[in-house]
């Protein structure tokens, strides 16, 4: 009763007052809470989101590990370079952000646009940058930096690019790097990358992609509302990739391009003792600095549409008929197996009648009576021809592939191709037929099923200059920190090594040499005065004429001539380099191929000291009016001596 009395004694204006304090109260109650939600319950995503928005760290890329020749030359580093990034968190309108970014660059909204598509399909979130343009010019950079007011989200960032500073010199060696893709994502290998990253696509730079990726740095920055940079907080530096010390010369490689000139082909230099390659070319070649950044369509589909097929490596892709070089193969074979004997001589009279048809021999009138000796300085297939009656095909295979063919090197680059070197068994299970006695002759001679690479024929010559051991090709020499410090070394591997009598290998030794040094030998355009070189030339069959023997037409396309051949070795007191070389649609290989392997050993020589360069007052002689070059070569001597004048 007294409390009612009470409530009747409030004025009205006490009963204002108290149904404030309870508003007021319920109010304060439903503050609190909802203060506690947000600052304890949300606390940690509000502070993260927040921090987001001010502070963001970002990814330092790495510049990759440099390619550096066997003397410390650098072939392949890394330069400073730009991005065209967008991040979308920092975005208020997308598509009228792309449209103003279409229209100053003169790129089609709907490109971004597929981009960012990409990106966020995998995995990017929106406070992450993805990367519009890879590589920038610096127009670009410009007209982003004028315009970046309109542009919120949009930045330039540095990034090291891939810098091949010989062009297309090294191309096949070193491969080429671009941006991963969605599949490379998803396997076990890039499981550390992120899209946008680049990796090696062929080459050294695929095999190699783990020691030349490098360590990511880091920074911590404070932006503002449309992501532009106020201030760096902190700065963990890159790690550069490790540097790969290169078994090549960049000299002897500039002095086989130079041999080349603009001719197809494939060329590979090796050291016979220990496999390391000094030199490797395929031609034409392309220009790997078109791709860290982005191939052009237009480029790109004129790359895979070329005829002459640039991207391919053909010093281990291209797979030919080896031609007269397999004679080297038949020579050791015959001997060993003592199906001829040195002295026995076999008459050419420019054919062999077997199975109804003449196989013809390359010099129509024939070169007469010929031991082994003449058969392998002449290049005499006839001779040949009967050596492949006498061995049989199985024979011939155990020692081809004895020798290093019809099976891969294992090259420390991918893309290889192992040849072919048939057998019976072999040509059963390709083709359910059986092998034909008259398959044995074009056996012989390297044509037929016989398929070789460059680089086979390459380690055959090195294993006829080292007495019979087939070591695999070695590219690279060691792999180093950016300190100098060796992580680690390539030792030679053997991969076969087949048994030949001194006896045997003296012999083919000595006609090979006399191949270049006779005149009656295919190979005198190899010739260097005072280097003993042991050479085979080698003409392949791109197509087989009606009749065999029958001369090719001028008027023949030039995609039909023969691909020509030329192997060698030297100096034959000790061999310290062997190199092979084809030159496609080239015809002979005394013609065509044994020059340039002349042009790359002298370069060899010259740099080991066996070929002087001619005096300062000899080669301003050259400068006289009306002095051939032959003229000033005949006053100096191999050995760099003045000569005596005649």
């Amino acid at each position: 009763m007294l409390f009612n009395g009470n409530e009747q004694a409030m004025t009205p204006y006490q009963r204002r007052v108290r149904i404030l304090s309870v508003f007021l109260g319920f109010f304060f109650v439903i503050l609190i809470a909802r203060t506690w939600y947000l600052q304890i319950m949300k606390g940690g995503y509000f502070k993260d989101r927040s921090e987001r928005q001010r502070i963001r760290i970002e990814r330092v890329i790495s510049p990759r590990g440099e390619f550096v020749d066997r003397n410390g030359i650098v072939l392949g580093d890394t330069k400073p370079g730009f991005n065209l990034t967008i991040t979308l968190e920092d975005v208020q309108d997308l598509d009228q952000t792309l449209e103003r970014l279409s229209h100053l660059l003169g790129i089609p909204a709907a490109d971004f646009h597929h981009t960012i598509r990409t990106a966020r399909e995998n995995g990017v979130r929106v406070f992450q940058p993805i990367r519009l343009l890879s590589n920038v010019d610096w127009e670009t950079v410009a007209l982003i930096e004028v315009n970046h007011m309109d542009l919120g989200g949009i930045s330039i960032t540095p990034e090291p690019f891939r810098n091949y500073r010989d062009g297309d010199l090294f191309a096949h060696l070193f491969g080429y790097i671009s941006e991963i893709n969605p599949a490379e994502l998803k396997s076990d290998t890039y499981r550390s990358y992120r899209i946008g990253d680049v990796v090696g696509k062929t080459g050294l730079e695929k095999s190699l992609e783990s020691s030349l990726k490098g360590m990511d740095g880091e920074r911590q920055i404070e932006v503002n509302s449309l992501g532009r940079v106020i201030e760096e907080i902190s700065f963990r530096p890159p790690e550069s990739g490790s540097r790969a010390v290169l078994t090549i010369d960049y000299d002897l490689q500039k002095a086989l391009e130079d041999a080349f000139g603009d001719h197809a082909g494939a060329a590979v230099v090796i050291n016979p003792n220990n496999g390391e390659v000094l030199a490797m070319i395929s031609r034409p070649a392309y220009d790997p600095n078109l791709f860290p950044g982005g191939i052009a369509k237009e480029e790109w589909k004129h790359l895979i549409m070329d005829p002459n097929h640039p991207l391919t490596n053909k010093a281990i892709y291209g797979q030919y008929p080896p031609g007269s070089v397999f004679k080297i193969v038949m020579s050791i074979a015959a001997l060993e197996e003592h199906r001829v004997s040195p002295k026995e001589t076999l008459y050419c009279r420019g054919y062999t009648p077997f199975g109804g048809r003449a196989y013809r021999c390359w010099k129509k009138q024939g070169h007469g009576s010929v031991d082994l000796y003449r058969a392998i300085v002449e290049s005499c297939d006839v001779y040949f021809y009967e050596m492949g009656q006498r061995l049989g095909i199985d024979k011939i295979a155990y020692y081809a592939k004895g020798l290093g063919l019809g099976h891969l090197t294992g090259i420390a680059v991918d893309g290889e191709k192992p040849g072919l070197i048939p057998t019976r068994e072999w040509k059963k299970k390709a083709t359910g037929e059986p092998w034909y006695p008259g398959e044995n002759l074009s056996a012989a001679i390297g044509q037929g099923f016989v398929l070789v690479t460059p680089l086979q024929l390459a380690n055959l010559i090195a294993a006829v200059a080292n007495g019979g051991t087939v070591y695999q090709p070695q590219l690279v020499k060691r792999i180093e920190n950016y300190k100098g410090e060796t992580l680690q070394a390539f030792s030679p591997q053997v991969l076969s090594q087949i048994r030949i009598s001194p006896e045997t290998l003296s012999m083919v030794r000595n006609a090979l040499e006399s191949v270049v040094s006779e005149p009656q030998g295919t190979g005198g355009k190899a010739r260097i005065n005072g280097i003993r070189i042991a050479g085979k030339t080698g003409t392949a069959q791109v197509i087989r004429m009606k009749q065999q023997g029958e001369k090719m037409s001028e008027a023949l396309a030039e995609k039909f001539q023969d691909h020509a051949w030329f192997v060698a070795c030297g100096p034959m007191e000790k061999p310290e380099i062997a190199a092979a070389v084809i030159m496609e649609h080239g015809g002979h290989g005394g013609s065509a191929a044994a020059p340039i392997v002349r042009k790359v050993m002298e370069a060899y020589f010259k740099k080991t000291g066996r070929i002087a360069e001619p005096p300062k007052d000899v080669t301003s002689a050259a400068r006289q009016p009306g002095m051939r070059l032959s003229q000033v070569a005949d006053l100096v001597r191999i050995s760099g001596e003045p000569a005596k004048k005649r």
